[in-house]
């Protein structure tokens, strides 16, 4: 499978799991906003980036948390701003799935979801 399979499957699974745990789930229209989805927990929105955890040659899960882009000739890479979001979703490989306050989350390049820290964020 290809980054953009990768990424469809991570959204649908955060939809289904945003929706288990009975919130309403909106998709923005196009693909220019630093988020991919949001949901509505009755009294606010909130905006989710959704990213995909594959494994890595070590054998842990890892996430890039930067906007890849471009074409042949001009490549970019930019990482998320404080804002640009609330909630980080991860979805792996092995089928777990975390869902993250962004503002708790001080780096900024890559996550390795298997870092006990974040095990209490499995939904």
């Amino acid at each position: 499978m290809n980054s953009k399979q990768k990424g469809s499957i991570a959204v649908a699974q955060c939809i289904a799991k945003l929706y288990k745990l009975g919130y309403e789930v909106l998709l923005p229209v196009g693909d220019r906003n630093p988020y991919d989805l949001v949901f509505d927990n009755g009294k606010r929105l909130y905006k989710v980036q959704v990213k995909f955890a594959g494994k890595s040659s070590r054998g842990d899960y890892k996430a890039g948390l930067r906007i890849a882009g471009g074409n042949r000739s001009f490549n970019y890479v930019k990482k998320y701003k404080k804002n640009d979001f609330d909630f980080l979703f991860i979805f792996t490989e092995d089928n777990r799935s975390y869902l993250i306050k962004w503002n708790e989350i001080t780096i900024r390049n890559e996550i390795t979801i298997d870092d006990k820290k974040y095990q209490k964020y499995l939904v």
